[in-house]
């Protein structure tokens, strides 16, 4: 029954696994699982250390068991779709293949191995770009590559990314470089092209009269993007993806569903409230916030996957899930226990100045937020370091830790393009380039001194 299993197999976390892990990655059989181990994907948390998840052919097809249910429901939704071309994301890009002492891949060569052999072997009629980009490790000869073949394919009908940032610098890109990028285009198209990237604010529409749908994250630290993707797309629709941990997916968006629903058949999952009770996905509360807890087919058992959830309803007996943020993401100086998800909201109220790179760090006895200095003008500095303060301040601890002088206060640190900067850090970690999003909180800076090289 479950209250045994609860009973008798404790949660894990990834140091509590790290050890089998790696005796699996050394080429060592039966270590968590029976079956045999396909490929190691690599993730890592915004604290930064990197972490191996085994897959195994069973955990391929519980993604499958999320992805195709999904698609068809798009399909149906979207039927123009079916009759073009479509993106998708090749995480690989700008990462060099590499393998495990006992020569196990880390990273699968493309999204493609998601759909399984059979549905992969279809993927190259339909696809905007080739599959063979992802072997470029060279970032801006991908990004050349990739944005060209988008430049070229008029019947483009569906994206599919991860990190809305993705896809906001393919189409910046576009935009600055299109000129040169559209040299081996048909005349009649070039023409187009270029009267498209001419203007000040690309209509993509135009330039892609049967795209229906762009999919990518639209919650939690992904939303100011996600909002700016949905300004510069205009009327061409986007869809939230849901929660796809690379453990493992928790949800997916069905249409008619105002927040993505439960993947039942992926894996068993488990939610724990604050007080650490956990409960079946047909017994969470409406409103109830709730860590996730993933049982798979890689060896993985009540493993804490370190994101957080919010109820809101049902279809049937499986829950309606927001994704809130990271649990466990936790700053503690002087013991104002800042949570991610509460610096999230916090920082909502610098959304409306336009900025949309924000992140927190703890420095000595101090927070500093670094900001996009291309986002916000020197003059508005103090006004908007005040503004966030006042916003921390909504925490009981953090006001009492400021009002005793425990905390010295808030400073802001105006940088040339952090986000770039915190790509390339995330990209040497060997993280996927699709992947990358910026945290709300950095809790333990592996290097505080990240963004001072930048400084204005």
């Amino acid at each position: 029954s479950y209250d045994e299993f609860r009973d008798r197999v404790p949660v894990t976390a990834y140091d509590d696994v790290h050890g089998d892990i790696a005796r699996m990655a050394a080429g060592e059989h039966g270590v968590l699982t029976a079956d045999t181990i396909v490929a190691f994907e690599e993730t890592g948390g915004s604290g930064g250390g990197r972490k191996l998840i085994p897959y195994t052919a069973r955990v391929l097809d519980a993604f499958r068991h999320a992805l195709l249910p999904w698609l068809d429901d798009l399909a149906s939704n979207h039927p123009a779709i079916a009759g073009g071309k479509s993106y998708w994301a090749i995480s690989p890009a700008a990462r060099v293949k590499r393998a495990t002492a006992g020569g196990i891949p880390i990273g699968l060569d493309s999204d493609a191995a998601y759909f399984g052999a059979e549905l992969a072997a279809l993927l190259p009629a339909i696809l905007a770009a080739p599959p063979g980009l992802a072997g470029n490790s060279d970032i801006d000869t991908w990004r050349d590559a990739t944005c060209a073949h988008l430049l070229a394919c008029e019947e483009l009908a569906l994206i599919s990314v991860w990190s809305p940032t993705f896809l906001l610098e393919l189409l910046a890109h576009m935009h600055l470089h299109g000129e040169r990028l559209m040299a081996a285009l048909h005349p009649n198209r070039a023409t187009l092209v270029k009267q498209v990237l001419q203007a000040a604010k690309p209509d993509w529409r135009a330039l892609w009269p049967q795209l229906s749908v762009v999919s990518c994250w639209d919650q939690a630290a992904s939303r100011p993007y996600a909002d700016e993707l949905r300004d510069d797309l205009g009327d061409i629709h986007l869809q939230g993806k849901g929660l796809l941990a690379t453990e493992g997916v928790v949800s997916i968006p069905l249409n008619g569903l105002d927040w993505p629903v439960l993947a039942v058949e992926s894996g068993f999952y488990e939610f724990r409230d604050a007080i650490g009770h956990c409960v079946e996905g047909a017994d969470v509360t409406v409103g109830g916030d709730y860590d996730v807890l993933l049982t798979n087919w890689g060896g993985l058992y009540r493993y804490d996957i370190g994101d957080r959830v919010r109820v809101h309803g049902f279809a049937g007996e499986a829950p309606l899930l927001e994704f809130i943020g990271r649990g466990g993401v936790t700053s503690d100086i002087c013991g104002e226990k800042l949570t991610e998800d509460f610096v999230l909201q916090a920082l909502q109220a610098l959304r409306p100045l336009g900025l949309r790179f924000a992140l927190l760090m703890p420095v000595q006895r101090a927070y500093v937020l670094v900001v996009d200095a291309g986002e916000l003008p020197d003059a508005q500095a103090h006004a908007t370091a005040q503004r966030a303060e006042a916003a921390l301040r909504a925490n009981p601890q953090y006001a009492y830790a400021r009002q005793l002088n425990q905390l010295a206060p808030l400073t802001l640190r105006r940088c040339v393009a952090p986000m770039a900067t915190w790509q390339q850090r995330a990209l040497a970690q060997g993280r996927r380039l699709g992947d990358i999003k910026p945290p709300a909180l950095w809790p333990n800076p592996d290097d505080p001194d990240l963004f001072m090289a930048i400084r204005v």
